[in-house]
Order: structure tokens, then sequence, then C-alpha cells
């Protein structure tokens, strides 16, 4: 059915349970999953910001990662820069072959709003 699904997070603390539901989806689907940290602008411009914005990625992709080997899941972990998300995803989808786009659910003012109004060229499926 989905083949390579890309998973869009942030800061948000809802973005491992997202993980996790892309992974469980990766297995059941037998399907490759992109992770894809996004930093946004405020973090961007500061360095320190910067920094602990990257870090808090890091963090997240190790935890996935022990995860994705423990459920037999391929997974690749990627940062994306800046505050054009639905550009930035738009454009993974496609350099990608993602057939299946999945984010958090967040406030619809949020930073991944386009993404969830289905501004992708792949399915969106928003977490619980």
């Amino acid at each position: 059915m989905f083949q390579h699904l890309l998973t869009v997070l942030d800061h948000r603390p809802n973005a491992f349970r997202t993980t996790v539901m892309s992974m469980r989806l990766g297995q059941r689907f037998g399907a490759r999953v992109t992770l894809v940290y996004v930093v946004h602008r405020g973090e961007r411009d500061d360095a320190g910001a910067s920094r602990d914005a990257v870090g808090r990625g890091d963090a997240l992709f190790a935890r996935a990662r022990r995860v994705a080997r423990r459920l037999g899941v391929a997974c690749a972990c990627r940062f994306a820069f800046g505050d054009g998300t639905d550009g930035m995803v738009a454009e993974m989808v496609t350099r990608l072959a993602c057939d299946l786009v999945i984010v958090p659910r967040a406030d619809d003012a949020g930073p991944l709003a386009d993404v969830r109004r289905r501004r992708s060229p792949a399915d969106v499926l928003v977490c619980p």
C-alpha cells in the first residue's frame, strides 16, 4: 500500500508519539520511514537556540533509530531548516518518492499547518 513514509516533526511534545506511530505503520506496510525534524526561523537565527533545536532533533532521532531497529524498519533521519515547511515537505515528497506524509496534531496556526491542510503531493495523516 505505502512504500515510503515521510514524518514531519518539530519541537512539540507529541513528536515522539508521532514517530512511534510512523514506525509501526512502516512495519505494517513494509515501508521505509524518513523522519524530518524542522528547525524553525527563531531557532535558526539565534546560534544557541539553533544548537538546542538540533540537539532536541538528535535526541529524537536516536530514540527513533532504536525503535526502528527493534521493529525492523528502515529509517532515515534528516533536518530541515526554515519557515516554508509546506514547500520543503512538497520538495522532499517528490525527491524521495514518498507516498504518505505523517504529522503531529497541533494548533491550526502552527508551522506544520500547511502540511496538514494537504499542501503536499502525497496523502497526509495527522496523528491524534
